[in-house]
């Protein structure tokens, strides 16, 4: 089995919203600019989906509430999904 991924939906100071996924590895991606929390949760499901074809777990790290990160950047880490 493959290690999990975990994500995580950040509140951005600007109002919106992003999606971070993190690999077992600890390397980060990022997907800004999510107008509601639904649209960043629609994102969070097709990453799963993706994952689970991979044969890769994605899991909530911050157990469904939603955090800030103020020390992350606005703009992407790297944007892969």
């Amino acid at each position: 089995m493959r290690r999990p991924v975990t994500y995580s939906i950040v509140d951005c100071p600007d109002g919106r919203f992003a999606v971070v996924a993190v690999s077992a590895s600890g390397t980060a991606y990022r997907r800004d600019g999510f107008m509601t929390l639904a649209a960043a949760e629609n994102c969070a499901e097709s990453l799963g989906a993706i994952m689970a074809g991979c044969g890769t777990p994605l899991t909530r790290q911050d157990g469904g509430t939603r955090r800030a990160f103020p020390g992350l950047p606005l703009r992407p880490i790297r944007r892969s999904f």
